[in-house]
């Protein structure tokens, strides 16, 4: 994933949940990995702000053998660092429920800086 495609993406979801005609929440989705979930959300009773949302947990273990846990560690310590990027670009760290699922949230007013969108990018 590139900054360009990334920027790319939340463009085209932006304009789709702006144009959308509802008053409730509207979530799309707008880059996945096993790891990570980039969400886009928009409440019309909000106004013109979007919320981006970044969602990351462990991935499914099915298939995982006891033998790649040092492989998890190392990646769960990118991902972490990763979610410490955000905070530093202004996003809200957060946890959500008792599966461990890491969030972090920022409001945007107006369309964000390419900066942004290359901490965006997961490890």
């Amino acid at each position: 994933m590139t900054t360009p495609s990334l920027k790319e993406k939340y463009n085209k979801a932006a304009s789709f949940l702006k144009d959308k005609k509802s008053s409730d929440e509207v979530t799309t989705l707008i880059h996945r990995t096993p790891w990570v979930r980039i969400l886009l959300e928009h409440d019309q009773q909000e106004g013109d702000s979007l919320f981006i949302e970044v969602e990351m947990s462990l991935p499914e273990s099915a298939g995982m053998k006891e033998s790649d846990s040092s492989e998890v560690i190392d990646r769960l310590t990118e991902h972490l660092q990763y979610l410490q990027t955000l905070r530093e670009v202004g996003f809200e760290l957060s946890v959500i429920g008792t599966g461990c699922i890491y969030c972090a949230s920022k409001e945007l007013h107006d369309t964000p800086e390419d900066n942004l969108f290359r901490a965006l990018i997961p490890p």
